[in-house]
């Protein structure tokens, strides 16, 4: 069974909503985390409160990094800190152990679809914010499974990359992003350049429709027989002004890179594992949210002279 972004989101929720000791439920930033993004006002504590770190498209698998903030209210003098503290590492470590040990539709089933790591860190804190707060800080990573099967990728059934090892030409590959960017069900744009056009069509001159695929340059490397191409690709959708519906366009627009993996992985482009997917929310001329992903390609480079473009040095 597929399982998604929202889903652990959705996961998250149901931990808070049905633990006796927390009272509020956020996703999102660091900005909004003593400010209900619903209510406009300071929530009710304990709290907890997530947000969403990098992921990892690895064999086989993918990890989503998460930072789980659990806060209660100190004391201005800091008289109840030992209790505080006490309370909200307990609740960190009933977080881990809800997903590590819900086998059951009773305890959530959370364990059929997504694993914690072993080792996770619960990092202690106190923060002057409207509030003096204090509480544990745990970094969680989840992994489920991730079947790279490109029949599920929303797109033509025609647009199938070859799967032969050989070399293409760097214009080639380009063509290929934006063959999937346009086949895609979801994506309404494409565009290649730098950051600075990201928001702005180059030949339209005005803002781009979304869900908008942008694909950056990055480095390129020489070895063993093979070119290493490496590009970040943004995914990015509209977010509206009060935020509220962060946890869709993540969703989807991790799904889009996902997808985008998964086709280029079983093809000559030889995606590499554990290419890193990374969250934002930028305010630019509109607020976007989405992913980038970190995308390394290898393919074969032949070192024969023979075909190069050359005059005699005779």
């Amino acid at each position: 069974m597929s399982y998604s972004y929202k889903e652990i989101l959705d996961n998250f929720a149901q931990i808070a909503q049905h633990h006796p000791q927390i009272n509020s439920y956020g996703f999102g930033d660091i900005e909004q985390i003593t400010n209900d993004i619903e209510t406009k006002l300071e929530p009710h504590y304990s709290r907890l409160y997530v947000i969403p770190g990098k992921s990892s498209l690895q064999q086989n698998q993918i990890q989503f990094d998460f930072s789980v903030i659990i806060m209660d209210k100190l004391n201005n003098d800091l008289s109840n800190m030992s209790s505080v503290m006490s309370d909200t590492l307990q609740i960190a470590q009933d977080v881990w152990t809800i997903f590590y040990q819900s086998y059951s539709q009773e305890y959530g089933n959370f364990s059929l679809y997504v694993v914690p790591n072993q080792k996770a860190q619960i990092i202690p804190f106190t923060e002057r914010f409207e509030t003096v707060l204090g509480g544990w800080t745990l970094n969680i990573s989840l992994v489920m499974p991730f079947n790279y099967n490109w029949c599920n990728v929303p797109l033509n059934p025609n647009n199938e990359l070859p799967q032969q090892d050989r070399f293409v030409s760097y214009f080639n590959l380009l063509n290929e992003f934006e063959s999937f960017a346009a086949l895609h069900e979801q994506v309404k744009s494409y565009g290649y350049g730098d950051l600075a056009q990201f928001t702005n069509d180059i030949i339209s001159k005005v803002e781009p429709h979304y869900v908008r695929l942008y694909l950056l340059a990055g480095n390129s490397t020489i070895q063993n027989g093979q070119l290493e191409l490496n590009f970040q690709v943004i995914i990015a959708d509209k977010l509206n002004n009060d935020l509220s519906n962060r946890q869709d366009v993540l969703n989807d627009t991790m799904e889009i890179s996902k997808d985008l993996f998964a086709k280029f992985y079983l093809s000559y482009i030889n995606a590499e594992w554990d290419a890193s997917v990374e969250p934002f929310i930028e305010r630019f001329e509109t607020v976007l949210g989405g992913w980038t992903l970190n995308l390394t390609a290898r393919m074969k480079y032949s070192y024969d002279r023979c075909v190069l473009p050359e005059l005699s040095f005779n």
